[in-house]
C-alpha cells in the first residue's frame, strides 16, 4: 500500500509568536492612521472646558505673549508695568497662538479656539508616535497604534492638552524632528542633516529643553563618523536659534531681579541657584525630583494608597525600561540619547518634574515596551521547558500588574474628569478677584495678586505676583522675614496699590506689613479665598 506523499513530509517546526502574529490579518495601515487621528482628536475635544485661561500660570503667560504679538506690540509681557520685552519662553508657541488670535481676535472667546488647536496638535503627536514606532521599530500596526494611544490619551497628558500649554505643539514637532535626525544618521546625506537641524531648532523654539535633541543627534553622527553631516546639522540649528539668543541677551535685564524667576530668562536664575547652593543643592534637587516622580509614576502604574506596592511596581517598570535601551539604541539612537539627556536635565532642574515628563510621554511606552520584549526573549531562552515557562509567567505577571494599574488609573481619571479640576479651581478662586478689580479699580491701577495674569487678561489691570520664585525655593521655602523683604522689594519696584493674597505665606506677610509703626497695608475686604489689602504708604 502506498503512503500518500503529504503524509510522508517532515513535520513542521512549531511556529513562534512572531510567525503566528504575522499570519493574523492586520488592518490597513492607512485606515488605522485615520482612525487613530480621529480617535485622539475626538477625545481631546471632549476634554475641552469653558474655564478661563490661567490655571497653570504658564498658559496665561502664553496668552499674554500671543496677545502682544497679534496686536503688533512686539514680544512683551503686557501685564507688567512698563511692558518689558519677554525672554522667559521661546517664541514658538506664542507665535502659533498669535496667528490664531489674528484669525479670531475676540478675547476670551478665542481661548476655545486655542484649546481646539491643541486637540489637533495632540492628534498630530499621536500620528508622529505611530510613525516612529513603525519606521524605527517595525512595530505591527496595532502595536504602533497602541503606543500612540497610550502616549497621547493617558489622563496625565490630557491634563495639559485642554489648557493653553505648549506640550501639544512640542509633541507634534518632536516626532518628525527625531525621524529626520534618525534618517540623517543612517543616510549621512547633508540635506537630511540640514532638515533635521532646522526641525530640532524649531522644537527648541517651542520648549527650551528641546535643545538637548541637537547634541544628541550631533553625537550620534560623530560616532558614526558622519563629520560633515554633524557640522551641517549644528550650523543650521545654530542659525535658527541665533536670533532668539540675541534677543535674550539684549533684553534679559528688563525684568526686575525680584521677578526673574517667573518672567526672566532661565540661565541666570538657574546659575544663581547652583552657585549659591553648590553640590548640596544639586543632590537635594535630585532627591526631591526623584521622590516626586516616584510618587507620580508609582501611583499611575499602581493607584493604591500603600506606598510599597507603588515602589515595587516602579522598580519593575524601571527595570523594563533599562532592558529596552539596547533595542532602542539599535533602532533609534538619537531618540534614546535625547531621552537620556532630557531626563538628566529634568532631574537637575529645580522645579516640579511632572510637566517635563509629560512633554515626551509617548517615548516612554516605546522604551518600556522594548524592555518587555527583551525580557520575554530572555525568559524564552532559559534552559528547560518548565523553567522557561515559569520565567515567561513571571514576565507576563509583572507586565499585567503595571498595565492593569495604569488602566485603572486612567479609568478613574476619565470617570472623574480630572482635566477639569485644576481649571475649575483656578477659575472659582480668581473670578471674585477679577470682578472686584474691574469694579473698584481703574485702568491705571497696579495690583499685587497671586492671580496676576488672570487679573490682567480678564480685568485689564496691570498686575504683579505677591512674592518671588527662586531656584533655591525648590529645596527650602522662604522664611517669613525673607518673604516680607521680597514683598517690600516688589512694592518699591512696581508700586502696586493693592495686595491680594490667599496663601498661608502671603497672609502672614500681609499681616506683618499691616501691623506695627511702619505698617504699609490696610485690610479692606475679602472674598471666600483671599484677603484684600490696600497700600496706605507712598
Amino acid at each position: 500500500m502506498t503512503t500518500p506523499s503529504h503524509l510522508m513530509a517532515e513535520p513542521r517546526a512549531a511556529l513562534g509568536w512572531r510567525e503566528r502574529l504575522a499570519r493574523v490579518p492586520m488592518p490597513s495601515e492607512k485606515l488605522t492612521i485615520v482612525l487613530l487621528v480621529v480617535l485622539v482628536l475626538v477625545v481631546a475635544i471632549l476634554t475641552i472646558t469653558p474655564w478661563p485661561v490661567g490655571a497653570f500660570q504658564d498658559d496665561a503667560m502664553y496668552t499674554v505673549l500671543a496677545k502682544s504679538l497679534a496686536e503688533g506690540k512686539g514680544y512683551r509681557f503686557l501685564n507688567l508695568p512698563g511692558e518689558p520685552n519677554a525672554t522667559h519662553f521661546p517664541p514658538g508657541y506664542p507665535l502659533f497662538l498669535a496667528a490664531l488670535w489674528k484669525a479670531w481676535p475676540s478675547f476670551p472667546d478665542n481661548i476655545v479656539l486655542f484649546k481646539f488647536a491643541n486637540a489637533g496638535l495632540l492628534a498630530l503627536g499621536a500620528l508622529g508616535a505611530f510613525q516612529l514606532s513603525r519606521r524605527r521599530f517595525r512595530a505591527p500596526v496595532p502595536v504602533a497604534a497602541g503606543v500612540a494611544i497610550i502616549g497621547t490619551l493617558s489622563i496625565v497628558v490630557l491634563l495639559v492638552t485642554g489648557i493653553v500649554m505648549s506640550e501639544p505643539l512640542f509633541l507634534a514637532i518632536l516626532f518628525p524632528a527625531l525621524l529626520w535626525a534618525e534618517g540623517a544618521v543612517e543616510s549621512g546625506r547633508w540635506r537630511d542633516a540640514a532638515i533635521a537641524g532646522a526641525l530640532l531648532a524649531i522644537l527648541t523654539l517651542v520648549r527650551t529643553i528641546g535643545i538637548f535633541a541637537i547634541p544628541a543627534a550631533g553625537l550620534v553622527l560623530l560616532y558614526r563618523r558622519r563629520w560633515a553631516s554633524a557640522a551641517i546639522l549644528g550650523v543650521v540649528a545654530a542659525a535658527f536659534l541665533a536670533p532668539w539668543q540675541w534677543w535674550v541677551g539684549a533684553h534679559q535685564g528688563e525684568i526686575a531681579p525680584v521677578l526673574v524667576g517667573k518672567f526672566g530668562s532661565y540661565g541666570g536664575w538657574l546659575a544663581d541657584g547652583y552657585r549659591s547652593g553648590g553640590a548640596e543643592f544639586a543632590l537635594e534637587v535630585i532627591r526631591r525630583n526623584a521622590l516626586e516622580l516616584e510618587g507620580m509614576l508609582g501611583y499611575y502604574f499602581k493607584p493604591v494608597v500603600a506606598r510599597w506596592p507603588r515602589v515595587l511596581i516602579m522598580v519593575t517598570v524601571a527595570a523594563f525600561a533599562l532592558l529596552g535601551t539596547k533595542r532602542f539604541l539599535r533602532n533609534a539612537p538619537v531618540s534614546l540619547l535625547f531621552l537620556g539627556l532630557y531626563t538628566l536635565v529634568v532631574m537637575l532642574w529645580p522645579f516640579e518634574p511632572a510637566r517635563f515628563v509629560l512633554a515626551v510621554w509617548p517615548l516612554w511606552p516605546l522604551l518600556v515596551g522594548s524592555g518587555v520584549l527583551a525580557a520575554w526573549r530572555l525568559a524564552s531562552e532559559v534552559p528547560g521547558t518548565t523553567w522557561s515557562l515559569g520565567a515567561r509567567g513571571v514576565v507576563a505577571a509583572l507586565v499585567l500588574a503595571f498595565v492593569a494599574g495604569s488602566a485603572r488609573y486612567n479609568a478613574i481619571g476619565y470617570s472623574r474628569k480630572w482635566w477639569v479640576t485644576v481649571q475649575r479651581d483656578a477659575g472659582k478662586r480668581a473670578k471674585p478677584i477679577v470682578e472686584w478689580a474691574a469694579r473698584y479699580t481703574d485702568s491705571t491701577t497696579v495690583l499685587a495678586t497671586e492671580d496676576d495674569l488672570i487679573v490682567y487678561l480678564y480685568a485689564n489691570r496691570k498686575a504683579v505676583p505677591t512674592s518671588t520664585f527662586m531656584a533655591q525655593q525648590r529645596v527650602r521655602a522662604l522664611t517669613d522675614a525673607e518673604d516680607v523683604a521680597v514683598v517690600r522689594d516688589i512694592f518699591t519696584t512696581y508700586r502696586p496699590s493693592w495686595f491680594i493674597v490667599g496663601s498661608q505665606q502671603g497672609v502672614r506677610t500681609a499681616t506683618t506689613l499691616a501691623t506695627g509703626p511702619d505698617s504699609m497695608l490696610t485690610l479692606i475686604g475679602r472674598t471666600p479665598d483671599v484677603l484684600i489689602y490696600q497700600r496706605t504708604t507712598p
